[in-house]
């Protein structure tokens, strides 16, 4: 087998094709048997193989072992998996290649060894964790062998018995960081290695408390230490690669302390503060000078000093190291240890202000986010790369990036003392910018580009700057004499250039209606020349943007025609990675004046559907696209004309095109046009477009295609159901009967759960407005289709959006629903309990808006039924503490060795359980509706037990440090994962009195009613069966 194996290795070094091609096929016949691992490894043991082979071998090894060591593996080929006795012998061996004096040998073997580890330690190689700690006492080769060995298998995946070990490890790895007897590779594995075990740490901070309380702060004294020693040391002016690998390192090191045991950094927090800054005070000059001025007489000296190359030959910078201290400032900002750093309060009003120290770092930033000379480049070679960094969500990532996600966060936190720091940076920078302006340096535009960049990163700084602030901030006027105007003049710098546009946009509201016009005008005619630099016409695409939708429609729509015009010549001149900033300033530009924008309907036509048909493909093209047509069908007298030229074109997508993706965005660009449509649909509509929508769904099985057609079916019920029911085919079958037995296809048993995800909307939909067009009998099988596909249904997204069909249904008619579900059997189960099975596991992940407040108003009409076929089911309540997996993560096999256990309560207990957490989750705040009552309103949140947070890290309020809404993250949140655009289009929703209604309210006015009555034996049956903090909440609702 050995010689085999050899000789298959050998012709696998071949330069003949064929002959390598030959060896490595007999390599994977080899593999099949189990005595393949050991003879590989006595391979690459043997001294008088060639280094060649033997390390040809360790690597077949490393490949092995992902294939055939483990079923659990996510690589596994099936075949034999070599016995315990086996693998034992090549563990020995393979551990034996740590000591090797060739370090390939030791590396590959290193990362053979933690993969081994994953699947064998601790059950069948519990001695391999002191054999490791023991090599960490060996030779330097060996403590970096045994430290790569760590680095590959110290993860998050480890559970909590790993976190003795890691007791024993961290000071080993201290030790070893903290000796100059090794060198700085050495060094920076070790350090590597600890952060690794913080994730773990922080992992189990919860389920071992103790434990971590115990041994987490002094480990952190003795490394934080050591890391800011390592930080402080300052660079020599050459060769500093190793240097700053360990700087970065460490500073990773604390970016993993700080999100993942934050509780425990807060006395060291000031102490790196320190460091930090004094670094980037340090390296902000070198930094300048290497990356950002040309011609600079101290580029070089500078270059040496911040450019070094690793192994591979390849350059790298000081970037990552500077990226991480940004990213350390940002998360440990708001911590109490650290603010006193950045803000304090004013004698005279109180008003918290920026410190010296904050207005330092604001300079220091703005410094840092300059531009180099690499961004220009870049962009010279490729204007695309200009948009995508400009972009607030662009691809890439740099030390300018890095400053914007930490002034960001820095805004969240101190919004108006991080203007007030800005504003006095920005007019110290200013000042620099003008002296070298008057002094010829060609430099000056890359200090008032930034200083602008900045400032308009801070959400409140066009207000700062506009106010008077007592000589704390610039005033605006001098912002726009000092850096606005120079720029906006200087046609030598187009960058700089048109960040002047883009600044001026951004404070348009602000601006003085006179500087404003005179931006928007030479923004309109910037657009349109080509013989300005892309640069600056791609920013005044941008600015057309803003002014759109920050200035009155006045101000705007003398230029409007001009900005639709200009936007229509530059689309088509950008590339499918560009186009998306001049068709948004299109979208926004249509909505100034609608007669203009009728008036332009060809030239918007064109640009639109000229985009889509070049990149049917692109998500974000087509979204914005989609809008566009929205509005143009919302447009009552642009709206025939453009639907003659728009249909044809998607027709045509619809029918002819093979690519499903294309038909799909079709689909979508026709639920765009149906949206904008008044109710009902004009006339023609329904008659020629829907038999065709029909046509393609029945023929096709691509699932874009049908979730897309869902959707568009969805609006033809919600804007013209009457004409839908009117319609016949030729055989007299109605558009309604065509939906229905589409629905019923979507569902039967052999469809795909994801291509159905959208179909729940559409069924509940006919619910709401075709009840009239549908006999007794008809309905009561949509509600058998419905339910016996939820009976096999498996994915939670399916199930949830399956809900608000049967609450629509309940809340019209709760008795004859309750009945016909009761009468269904799938499985041995009734309808009821399968539609209530789902229900209540899946209540939860209902999304949106008013398919939550229906969904719980549903439940409160069954449980007020009172109906004894509900009360007589049993179904899951609340999870038994499981001893075997207690203080544990629980692996999917621990899972289903020790499934969870439920205790089994009443299906009227249920629901008041879920009303009971529906009320404390707030629906009302979390979707930010205004005139809501709010939980304060049924409840004393305060008198709710609550978590004690991270001992001090977090912000404790009402010190003023945000200007914003406490609760203002959940405008995101109420945008993102609870999106309820489509509530705001459904005029059937807005109409219903559930929609407007406060939930809280609502829920807290049932609950009194239900336990004042006794409804259910509420008091008997249902309470005691509530936790202590439902019986709390229930209190406080009833009291």
């Amino acid at each position: 087998m050995e010689q085999h194996v050899f000789e298959a290795l050998q012709g696998t070094l071949s330069a003949d094709d064929t002959v390598r091609q030959n060896s490595e096929q007999a390599l994977k016949r080899l593999e099949l048997d189990t005595g393949f691992p050991l003879a590989a490894a006595n391979i690459a043991l043997a001294d008088e193989a060639g280094l060649a082979e033997r390390q040809a071998a360790i690597v077949q090894i490393r490949g092995y072992v992902s294939r055939h060591w483990s079923i659990g593996s996510a690589k596994y080929e099936p075949g034999p998996i070599p016995d315990q006795q086996a693998k034992a012998q090549v563990r020995e061996k393979v551990f034996l290649l740590l000591t090797s004096a060739n370090r390939k040998l030791r590396m590959v073997a290193a990362a053979v060894v933690a993969n081994m580890a994953v699947y064998d330690w601790p059950d069948e190689w519990p001695q391999l964790f002191s054999q490791l700690v023991e090599l960490l006492h060996g030779s330097h080769d060996q403590v970096q062998a045994a430290l790569s060995v760590f680095g590959e298998w110290v993860n998050s995946d480890m559970s909590e018995q790993q976190l003795d070990q890691i007791g024993v490890l961290i000071p080993e790895l201290r030790r070893i960081f903290g000796s100059s007897d090794y060198n700085s590779d050495t060094h920076v594995l070790a350090v590597r290695v600890f952060t690794d075990c913080i994730d773990i740490i922080a992992i189990m901070s919860d389920t071992r408390r103790e434990f971590v309380d115990a041994h987490v702060p002094p480990i952190l004294r003795e490394w934080i230490d050591h890391i800011l020693h390592a930080i402080r040391q300052p660079l020599a002016s050459s060769n500093n690669g190793p240097a700053i690998l360990l700087k970065t390192e460490c500073v990773k090191a604390l970016v993993k302390i700080v999100i993942g045991i934050p509780r425990y950094i807060g006395p060291h927090s000031p102490a790196i503060l320190e460091a930090l800054w004094s670094q980037l005070q340090e390296l902000q000059e070198p930094y300048l000078h290497a990356f950002v001025y040309q011609d600079s007489a101290h580029s070089e000296s500078a270059t040496n000093m911040l450019v070094y190359c690793e192994d591979d030959g390849d350059a790298n910078t000081i970037d990552n190291y500077l990226c991480g201290m940004f990213e350390w400032i940002s998360r440990a900002a708001e911590s109490k240890p650290v603010r006193k750093f950045f803000v304090e309060k004013s004698k005279d009003s109180g008003a918290l202000n920026p410190t010296l120290f904050f207005k330092q770092l604001a300079a220091s930033l703005i410094c840092y986010a300059q531009i180099t000379t690499d961004m220009l480049e870049d962009w010279a070679d490729d204007m695309d790369l200009f948009v995508a960094d400009e972009d607030e969500d662009g691809y890439r990532f740099n030390v300018r990036v890095s400053v914007q996600e930490l002034f960001q966060s820095l805004d969240d936190v101190y919004t108006r003392p991080l203007a007030l720091a800005l504003g006095w940076a920005a007019q110290a920078r200013s000042e620099l910018a003008n002296q070298w302006r008057n002094e010829q340096n060609g430099n000056w535009w890359l200090v008032s580009e930034s200083a602008l960049w900045a400032l308009g990163l801070a959400s409140s700084s066009a207000a700062v700057l506009s106010t008077d602030n007592a000589g704390s901030a610039p005033s605006m006027s001098s912002i726009l004499d000092s850096d606005v105007w120079p720029l906006a003049q200087s046609s030598s710098f187009p960058y700089g250039q048109g960040r002047a546009f883009i600044f001026a946009s951004n404070v348009a509201q602000d601006l003085p209606s006179d500087v404003a016009t005179a931006f928007v005008g030479a923004s309109a005619n910037a657009v349109a020349d080509v013989q300005l630099h892309p640069a600056v016409r791609l920013s005044a695409v941008r600015a057309i943007s803003n002014f759109c939708r920050h200035l009155s429609a006045d101000l705007v729509k003398p230029h409007q025609s001009q900005f639709i015009n200009g936007l229509a010549s530059i689309i088509p001149q950008l590339s499918e990675d560009s186009a998306h900033i001049a068709l948004e300033a299109l979208h926004f530009a249509l909505r100034v004046d609608q007669d203009i924008t009728a008036s332009l309907e060809p030239v918007i036509s064109e640009v639109a559907m000229g985009v889509w048909q070049r990149y049917p493909g692109d998500v974000l093209l087509t979204s914005i696209v989609i809008d566009i047509v929205e509005d143009m069908a919302g447009n009552v007298s642009a709206r025939e004309a453009f639907s003659q030229r728009a249909l044809p074109v998607i027709g045509a997508a619809i029918t002819q095109a093979t690519d499903g993706m294309v038909v799909s965005s079709g689909i979508d660009l026709l639920t765009g046009l149906l949206k904008g449509v008044p109710t009902p649909m004009p006339a023609g509509y329904t008659e020629t477009i829907f038999p065709v929508l029909m046509q393609v769904l029945t023929a096709s099985s691509d699932s874009e295609v049908l979730q897309s057609g869902q959707a568009c079916l969805k609006y033809f019920v919600q804007k013209d159901a009457e004409r839908v029911a009117q319609w016949h085919d030729e055989n007299g079958k109605s558009g309604l009967e065509h939906i229905v037995h589409f629905i019923a296809v979507m569902l039967s048993p052999d469809a795909s759960e994801s291509a159905a995800l959208f179909i729940g909307d559409l069924v509940a939909k006919v619910v709401q407005k075709c009840g009239a067009y549908i006999a007794g009998n008809d309905f009561a099988e949509l509600v058998r289709i419905v339910t016996a596909r939820l009976a096999t249904a498996h994915t939670s997204s399916f199930c949830a959006s399956n809900i608000p069909f049967y609450s629509q249904l309940v809340i019209r008619h709760p008795t004859e629903t309750v009945s016909l579900l009761s009468s269904m059997e799938f499985g041995g189960r009734s309808g009821l309990e399968v539609v209530l099975s789902v229900w209540f596991k899946s209540y939860l992940d209902v999304q949106g808006y008013y398919n939550r407040k229906i969904s719980a108003v549903a439940l409160t009409r069954l449980f007020t039924l009172n109906d004894a076929r509900i009360n007589s089911l049993v179904v899951p309540g609340d999870l038994i503490p499981n001893a075997a997996n207690n203080g544990k993560i629980v692996t999917r096999s621990m899972s289903r060795t020790n499934p969870d256990q439920f205790t089994q309560i009443p299906a009227s207990a249920k629901i008041i359980k879920l009303l009971l957490a529906e009320i404390e989750m707030d629906v009302e705040s979390t979707f930010a509706r205004s005139g809501g009552a709010g939980l304060s309103a049924v409840i004393d949140e305060d008198e709710l037990d609550n978590d004690g947070g991270d001992d001090g890290w977090e912000d404790d309020g009402g010190d003023g440090l945000g200007d914003t809404d406490a609760f203002g993250y959940l405008d995101d949140l109420a945008g993102s994962d609870f999106d309820d655009d489509d509530d705001e289009d459904d005029e059937d929703i807005q109409a219903d009195p559930i929609y407007n209604q406060d939930l809280n309210e609502a829920l807290g006015s049932f609950f009194k009613q239900a336990v004042q009555s006794d409804q259910s034996s509420f008091r008997t049956s249902i309470v005691p069966l509530l936790t202590d903090r439902e019986q709390t909440v229930l209190s406080k609702i009833c009291s």
